[in-house]
């Protein structure tokens, strides 16, 4: 997130409108700059604006109520507008509370806040302007709630130690959201992930090889010996096998044969009755063939 420009009005201590443009070369050139002064002087004020105009409350006073403490006494109407840009886009948010007709004795006036989105010069975008959702919209464009900001990018007197007193899982969400290393932080959670996945495949594989037993050379030169012993033994019985059915084969020629045997002696028989029925028929033929000669 880079802030370009703060704008304010009656704030605290600092009566009137005042300006601070953070994309002048004498802030963007320097890269860092202090802001100086006598206690009392609106220092903190600052700081005061742009919390208001990003969140609509301040560290040292939380969020305005009704009764308005951050207004300048003796003043109608304040105000707090920041123009900044995150990677999102280019926003402007304004905070603002009036009393009746602007007078410093008149009632106070329901607040009001808006964000706008900037990205277009010409088309200016309203993208909230309800006092309780403007707040969530700024965390979502920056990132960060008040409490992330007020700890990370902007640090109240005595906040710093605050942020550097906090555990480190409190520091890294900020830290991560501030220089955008939440892919590393995602990252991190995928290689434990997969180192955890590795370990549990390593650890079955290491159950598994516990259940293997390891032969030494006397229990490899036995079994080896069996297995010479199994091998010969199947040799034999292949063979066994061979002439079983060679045996068989010869077997079932044989029955095959004697089929055909018992059919040719049957069709002898068959033919041999018809011989000597054809006999008889013969004798008589032959005589019939005398008798036409004749």
């Amino acid at each position: 997130m880079r802030i370009l420009k703060l704008h304010f009005k009656n704030l605290n201590s600092l009566l009137g409108e005042w300006t601070i443009d953070f994309s002048l070369p004498e802030f963007a050139e320097q890269g860092i700059f202090a802001i100086t002064g006598p206690t009392g002087a609106g220092k903190s004020t600052i700081l005061d604006a742009i919390c208001l105009a990003l969140y609509g409350q301040t560290p040292r006073l939380g969020k305005i109520t009704s009764q308005n403490e951050i207004m300048s006494r003796q003043s109608g109407e304040c105000f707090a507008s920041l123009e900044f840009k995150t990677n999102a886009g280019h926003y402007r948010t304004l905070w603002s509370q009036t009393r009746a007709r602007k007078k410093a004795a008149g009632n106070l006036q329901t607040a009001q806040h808006v964000i706008e989105d900037l990205s277009d010069p010409e088309n200016k975008l309203t993208l909230e302007d309800k006092l309780s959702k403007v707040p969530t919209k700024v965390s979502e464009v920056t990132g960060m709630d008040f409490d992330h900001f007020t700890r990370a990018m902007l640090l109240a007197q005595g906040g710093f130690a605050k942020f550097l007193q906090s555990s480190a899982d409190e520091r890294s969400p900020i830290l991560e959201k501030i220089t955008g290393t939440e892919i590393y932080s995602a990252i991190s959670k995928k290689v434990h992930e997969h180192k955890t996945t590795e370990e549990n495949k390593l650890g079955l594989l290491e159950q598994q090889l516990q259940g293997i037993k390891l032969f030494d050379a006397s229990e490899i030169a036995q079994l080896s010996a069996q297995l010479d012993e199994l091998e010969r033994q199947l040799a034999l019985t292949v063979q066994q096998k061979t002439a079983s059915e060679q045996q068989q084969l010869w077997l079932t020629t044989l029955q095959t044969l004697h089929q055909e045997l018992a059919q040719l002696i049957e069709q002898q028989s068959v033919l041999h009755t018809q011989q000597q029925h054809f006999a008889t028929q013969e004798a008589a033929l032959d005589w019939a063939h005398k008798a036409s000669a004749i």
